[in-house]
């Protein structure tokens, strides 16, 4: 019985492992991205260096999420949770853009400017873009469904870690409360 809870727990801590082996990559992807940009020789004033600034440390954070969630598991999941939440919007509007993604992503979003219907999925990837006061981009509105299903899945996880601990805890104490109330056999038998 015993074995069975251990393998009903290490089945969920390694979903939580997978969440953050998948924010650990998108992170790193993410980084990698940014520094292609810069040695490409992309043209930086102190507003684009802001916001490099600012994807640099959301892709830190990945990372940082990540290792929490795979080296500490259920530990983690505050920063994971945090991490996915940046994710789930991505909006284009009056020359605000709004868009984050680390690891992955499958948008299910509405082109205000065509009216029109969109899909976007990549896996293992990471996506930034992040402008104030820009001038003829798309406008959009659009939801990642990918990081709503991460949310579930570490819930989901987290509910059922917390679970068979405490069944497994009740069922060591109940085993020890009944081996204890039993006479020593070997007692017995001289």
């Amino acid at each position: 019985m015993r074995e069975e809870f251990e393998t009903r727990l290490k089945k969920n801590r390694n979903i939580l492992k997978g969440i953050g082996i998948l924010e650990i990559v998108g992170g790193t992807t993410g980084l990698g991205l940014i520094i292609w940009l810069m040695l490409r020789g992309t043209e930086t004033n102190t507003f684009v260096f802001l916001i490099l600034l600012v994807a640099i440390g959301f892709y830190v954070y990945s990372i940082y999420a990540g290792l929490r969630l795979f080296k500490k598991r259920e530990n983690g999941i505050l920063h994971s949770r945090i991490l996915q939440y940046l994710q789930i919007l991505a909006i284009s509007i009056g020359g605000f853009t709004y868009l984050m993604t680390s690891g992955g992503y499958f948008f299910l979003g509405y082109n205000l400017t065509s009216g029109s219907i969109t899909f976007s999925f990549a896996l293992i990837s990471s996506k930034f873009q992040l402008n104030i006061l820009s001038q003829g981009e798309s406008q959009f509105i659009s939801i990642n469904i990918m990081s709503i299903f991460i949310i579930l899945l570490l819930e989901k996880a987290l509910k059922n870690i917390n679970e068979q601990s405490t069944l497994k805890a009740n069922y060591e104490r109940n085993m020890n409360e009944w081996l204890e109330s039993k006479p020593d056999l070997t007692e017995n038998s001289k």
